[in-house]
């Protein structure tokens, strides 16, 4: 895993490579996240929620994995997006500065939102890179973890009405 280096974008087709690979990135550090999410969590929708997408995101890495392959020369590594685990850390800062129970779950419901949308704006921009470059299949398979992630960004926004009222009212 490394960081951009000044020659690293020589093309169009190298930005969306590289866009890949930080995507496979995130994905990785998600499903570890979410373990943390996931034995953090107090309501069961929750953690359930959690867990479903835990296993969705393993997935999406296998999926990343292949696409890179393809555009990469079989080199499947991903490049360090400091932005997920900045995100992850806000994750483990609830969890550190709040006690168990409805508040934390509040606090973690956002974090994973946060999470989600930036999730959905890098596979936004991944998809459209793989329509103009004529990847099809890659347009396909990027468009079906785009949806995954609106759908998870939609369960959590579900949960967080109910449970947002919960934290308030605890």
């Amino acid at each position: 895993m490394g960081f951009l280096t000044p020659n690293d974008i020589k093309s169009f087709k190298s930005l969306y490579t590289l866009q890949l690979r930080y995507l496979l990135c995130i994905e990785t550090q998600i499903v570890k996240g979410l373990e943390s999410m996931i034995a953090h969590a107090s309501d069961t929708q929750l953690k359930q929620a959690f867990q479903s997408h835990q296993q969705e995101t393993e997935g999406q890495v296998t999926r990343l994995k292949a696409l890179i392959g393809e555009v990469n020369d079989g080199d499947v590594d991903d490049k360090k997006d400091v932005i997920i685990t900045a995100l992850i850390a806000s994750g483990a800062n609830i969890v550190s500065e709040s006690e168990a129970g409805p508040v934390r779950d509040a606090g973690l419901i956002a974090t994973a939102q946060k999470i989600e949308h930036y999730e959905i704006a890098s596979y936004g921009a991944a998809r459209s890179w793989a329509k103009v470059l004529g990847l099809s299949t890659h347009v396909e398979q990027l468009q079906k973890i785009l949806d995954e992630e609106k759908h998870a960004d939609h369960l959590l926004y579900t949960i967080a009405d109910r449970a947002n009222t919960e934290a308030f009212a605890g």
